[in-house]
């Protein structure tokens, strides 16, 4: 099982740099195009050939002999693939080998046993063969695919970035929205931030450039290094997220010791070390250009940690929803409501952000179920910022009535700047835009509470550091803006 979206950078890069390669008829007439651009992934495919030819020739030893009626063609190896006894006059078929990036392993070879029992010999060269042709990985249908693909993740990640730097700048600019858990969300947008960034510049600066991945400098390892950590953090953030919440409300009687420190130490910190040591594996094992291949089981060692985390994360919000769902039945608290919307949310973002680590390994074999497929997990891929972004800020009710209220604010502001020449008594903008705000509030039936509010067993308001308690009443902003 290898990481889609590493394996769909892989490929783009051989699309956009080999744009009209010819696999060859038969394998003794074979030619490797491109393979000087890629050595290290040369070797790996000699490598594979090799296997693949003593694995044929063990198994033709052990394997019985013919046991049909009539004559048949020879098991054989014909350079690339094994072939079993056939019958005369049947075209057999296999997928095509993996062995170098030009293959599709997807299409089929076929290989002829003609009436007489002898395998088909090209006419020309009068050379035993099998046909390959299928197995050409850039037809013009493959390459025009390829660049839908491209742009939709250029585009997909820019409107990521455009919205989620909207949403990081929300919460920073309104003050009032400050609490621990919108700190975890600006973390967790910042991530998401720069991997896009990243991915972008990787799109635009290494997928197209083939001298610089033939060159194999150090700086593009580097951004792979980068991309493959800010993408760890994006887990390990919506993990932070699931244990604020399961703290709060399951573990209630740890609450006062809250302490954003060891979320920074989870969020930024652990993705390290398996980055760290992804990295150090990739130079001493499979030290491939630009660490563009998807050829190895070592990104594991960063993908294994973000399944746990989102396995983890998803246990834990089913938990909160139970007891959340129990305390409702038992009690009725409106507090509940207010803490099943913030769980609603994450609920829903993590089977949708860890899609593609659950169903990508079952790609239906079908070419059209296969494209549908392909532009499906693209998708939620390439805009997951954006889904964040939205069901974390744009649809949050707390968020709205802010906007709101600031909006009103500004309207009367200008028409006070403007209508206040005309008036002779200037009445008292601060005041108004209260009121109006209220009004507004009272209207679009928005919450009490901006943040989370605190338990009601707890006798005392609670320090929870640097962000200040999360209970911040109305009627507490509208003085503050009347003052």
């Amino acid at each position: 099982m290898k990481f889609i979206y590493t394996r769909w950078c892989f490929f783009l890069f051989i699309f956009l740099n080999h744009p009209t390669p010819v696999l060859p008829s038969s394998s003794n007439d074979s030619y490797f195009p491109g393979l000087e651009a890629e050595p290290f992934l040369y070797i790996i495919g000699r490598r594979k050939m090799a296997d693949a030819q003593h694995k044929c020739y063990s198994r033709m030893q052990r394997l019985p002999p013919y046991q049909g009626e009539g004559l048949y063609c020879n098991r054989t190896w014909d350079g690339w693939l094994c072939w079993d006894d056939t019958p005369a006059g049947v075209v057999t078929q296999q997928h095509c080998p993996d062995y170098f990036p030009d293959f599709d392993p997807t299409e089929k070879v076929t290989k002829y046993c003609d009436e007489n029992g002898f395998w088909y010999k090209h006419p020309e060269s009068n050379k035993t063969g099998s046909n390959y042709s299928m197995c050409n990985a850039f037809t013009p249908e493959k390459l025009k695919n390829a660049y839908v693909l491209y742009y939709l993740a250029i585009v997909g990640h820019s409107v990521s970035l455009f919205t989620l730097s909207v949403s990081l700048g929300i919460f920073t600019f309104y003050r009032n929205l400050g609490c621990q858990r919108v700190t975890l969300h600006k973390h967790m947008f910042l991530t998401y931030i720069l991997n896009s960034i990243i991915i972008i510049i990787h799109l635009v600066e290494v997928v197209p450039n083939g001298d610089l991945v033939r060159r194999d400098p150090v700086s593009c390892k580097i951004l792979h290094f980068f991309h493959q950590y800010m993408m760890a953090c994006n887990y390990f953030w919506m993990l932070c997220e699931g244990i604020y919440l399961h703290t709060i409300i399951v573990v209630a009687v740890f609450h006062k010791e809250q302490h954003l420190r060891w979320y920074y130490l989870l969020g930024w910190g652990f993705p390290l070390v398996p980055t760290i040591i992804h990295a150090v594996s990739r130079v001493l094992y499979f030290n491939d250009n630009c660490w563009l291949s998807v050829e190895t089981y070592l990104l594991y060692i960063i993908h294994g940690p973000v399944m746990a985390a989102l396995v983890v994360n998803f246990f834990f919000l089913l938990n909160i929803v139970r007891v959340l769902v129990k305390k409702m039945r038992q009690t009725q608290e409106a507090d509940s409501h207010t803490y099943l919307k913030a769980v609603r949310a994450t609920l829903i973002l993590v089977p949708l952000l860890g899609i593609q680590f659950v169903v990508f390994p079952w790609r239906p074999a079908n070419k059209l179920l296969g494209k549908i497929y392909d532009y499906l997990m693209h998708s939620l891929i390439h805009f997951q910022g954006f889904f964040v972004a939205v069901i974390y800020c744009f649809y949050n009710n707390e968020v709205q009535t802010t906007v709101k209220r600031h909006w009103a604010q500004l309207k009367i502001q200008w028409g006070q700047r403007w209508g206040g020449r005309r008036n002779t008594r200037r009445p008292n903008f601060r005041a108004a835009a209260a009121a109006a705000a209220a009004a507004e509030a009272e209207a679009g039936d928005i919450p009490i509470y901006i943040c989370h509010p605190e338990p009601r067993n707890n006798e005392a308001a609670i320090n929870l550091g640097e962000e200040g308690a999360e209970a911040i009443p109305m009627e507490i902003i509208e003085q503050e803006s009347c003052a």
